[in-house]
């Protein structure tokens, strides 16, 4: 009988290697935007593995598992947490959670999971004591470590000039340079779901928004609106929902084809607004808009006075920020500064996260005194169909829970509406979940509702798709802006509601939402009548200006705004489709 002879250092080093791919096996494994498609799952095994197997190809064995052990599998537990919690790797926003995370909230999560506490210490263990005894020689050949050295960038490379061409057939119009430059972008954004550099990527962007966020702190700590101090007995709630590129033709409400809006179409004290355009159509720069007194002419205003919730908190008020999207260095200095508030660490792409669940935030953190709240929602953010639960897919077919940005080509206008619709009917759902609670609590209250932008579906003969277009399209600056208010608001605010009711046809942009909560609220002193919707003397737009994704400013004019149609014989100013029916057959 032959006795195999095993070199335990090569056994060292093999079951070392192994843990080292352990949080990539689970990617594998658990990652939503990986299941059931092997070629991505062969892509991101190789592009992990090159760049784990790169410094070892120039470290000796135990200088390099030392350094992967403390940079690398010290942090597995991590990234493995947020791929069987949210089914993608740690994001952004997952890591923000922990950051937040108080002594008391992680002890009581570590007692709960004592045996997988217990698993990862003895892991550790039993990494770094065969770390320190592995041999201080290199892992692989000369010639070997020559080939990885040099195969390594030479796959990035090879990545990139893919990147570019792909981006230079989807957009022959713009320079190679540019695209190019996108394509290097692409590629570097692979890394932001590659274990353990999404980590360090994202910790480094938290450092730098923490100190920004201190900076904008500083700018308006001082600030005050000289809001007198009040009490209301009646204990009113108002709730401001940010809803997110949703196009007021797919409403129901609005005369669309499809019924996307069965609940809310049976809801008392429900006004819809016909003239509502959003200032501009990227995210970033409509909600300063929604929640200062600033404007697409000044934005300067959202950096040196203090916002909307903290208004309400002058006055009084409780406050609290529920935000289902990623925070950005803005919406975090407002949140933090409410009395309770809520954000959830899972990205854009992870599964099973709806706005429902905000609901339930509201439900359980709401007290029985004066209250302001916002809900900041996905709505219908592509990937359109990870933003409902499955119930909600009544228009088909789709493309899938994990459709890729490369599918949005006219070829699937069809399928890609479909979900939109989805989307609006699962919003329609939540926004009639929210007040069918305010309504039962019996108390003076009103929720607005109104979305950042629309979005673009090829409507017209410039084929814009998505949002942040470099044209004024109506699909993705005509926004639906709703409220609805109770019976016991009514009764107390006849007035208001009667302004309310009056003005739901007047032209308007949306960064009206601020003047018109305080003056819904009562908080005169620092609300501008005249740019309220719940006042008599709310001056009608008669030139509205709107922002491009080139940051460039336009103005429409009422007349133009307003004409939904071909303006001899050109495209309009809007697109021409104000009022227009489209999307996809049920």
């Amino acid at each position: 009988m032959t006795r195999v002879n095993i070199n335990r250092d090569s056994v060292r080093t093999a079951v070392l290697f192994a843990l080292l791919l352990l949080p990539v096996l689970a990617a594998l494994v658990l990652a939503a935007d990986l299941a059931g498609a092997p070629l991505k799952k062969a892509a991101y095994l190789g592009m992990v593995t090159a760049c784990l197997l790169l410094p070892a190809a120039v470290l000796k064995a135990r200088t390099y598992f030392i350094a992967e052990g403390i940079l690398n599998f010290l942090l597995f537990p991590i990234d493995v947490a947020s791929l069987w919690l949210n089914g993608q790797s740690a994001s952004m926003p997952f890591l923000e959670v922990i950051c937040h995370t108080n002594a008391k909230e992680a002890s009581e999560l570590l007692v709960s999971m004592w045996p997988a506490g217990i698993a990862v210490v003895a892991l550790w263990a039993v990494y770094f004591a065969l770390a320190f005894r592995v041999e201080n020689r290199y892992i692989f050949s000369p010639r070997l470590r020559i080939v990885i050295a040099a195969s390594v960038p030479a796959a990035l490379a090879c990545g990139l000039v893919i990147a570019g061409v792909f981006q230079q057939r989807r957009h022959s119009e713009r320079s190679f340079g540019d695209n190019m430059q996108t394509a290097a972008q692409l590629v570097g954004i692979k890394f932001y779901k590659i274990y353990p550099y999404n980590l360090y990527i994202h910790s480094v962007h938290i450092m730098q928004k923490q100190h920004r966020l201190r900076k904008l702190t500083e700018a308006t700590e001082d600030f005050s609106f000289g809001i007198r101090r009040r009490e209301d007995k009646t204990n009113p709630f108002y709730v401001l929902v940010i809803g997110e590129a949703s196009r007021y033709d797919h409403w129901g409400l609005n005369g669309y084809g499809r019924n996307t809006t069965p609940c809310l179409s049976g809801c008392s004290n429900l006004i819809m607004y016909e003239h509502v355009y959003a200032p501009a159509n990227r995210t970033d720069a409509v909600i300063p808009l929604l929640l200062t007194r600033a404007t697409i002419q000044d934005p300067s205003a959202a950096y040196s006075e203090k916002s909307l919730p903290e208004a309400f908190k002058e006055a009084g008020f409780r406050t609290g920020y529920i935000s289902k999207q990623t925070l950005s260095d803005f919406t975090e200095r407002i949140s933090t500064a409410c009395d309770y508030h809520c954000f959830y660490g899972k990205g854009l792409d992870a599964d099973n996260n709806y706005d429902a669940e905000m609901l339930e935030q509201l439900e359980s953190s709401a007290q029985d005194t004066m209250q302001f709240y916002v809900l900041h929602s996905l709505g219908s953010h592509f990937r359109y169909e990870q933003r409902y639960p499955a119930d909600f897919g009544r228009f088909g077919p789709v493309l899938g829970r994990t459709a890729a940005y490369s599918l949005l080509t006219e070829a699937n206008k069809d399928k890609l509406i479909n979900a939109y619709d989805n989307t609006i009917l699962y919003t329609d759902f939540f926004l009639h979940s929210v007040i069918e609670y305010l309504a039962a609590s019996g108390r003076p209250a009103v929720l607005l509702y109104v979305s950042d932008h629309g979005e673009s579906f090829w409507d017209d003969s410039r084929k814009l798709c998505f949002h942040s277009s470099y044209y004024l399209s109506e699909a993705e600056f005509h926004v639906p802006l709703l409220v609805w208010y109770s019976d016991a608001y009514l009764s107390l605010h006849p007035e208001k509601a009667e302004a309310l009711r009056e003005n739901r046809s007047a032209f308007v942009s949306s960064d009206v939402v601020f003047n018109s909560l305080l003056d819904i609220a009562g908080i005169d002193e620092a609300c501008d009548p005249t740019r309220s919707i719940a006042s008599p003397h709310l001056l009608e737009a008669d030139t509205l200006r709107m922002q491009t994704g080139t940051g460039k400013v336009e103005s429409r004019v009422r007349s133009e705004l307003n004409q939904g149609g071909q303006k001899k014989g050109k495209v309009s100013c809007l697109g021409g489709i104000s009022g227009r029916k489209t999307g996809a057959k049920e």
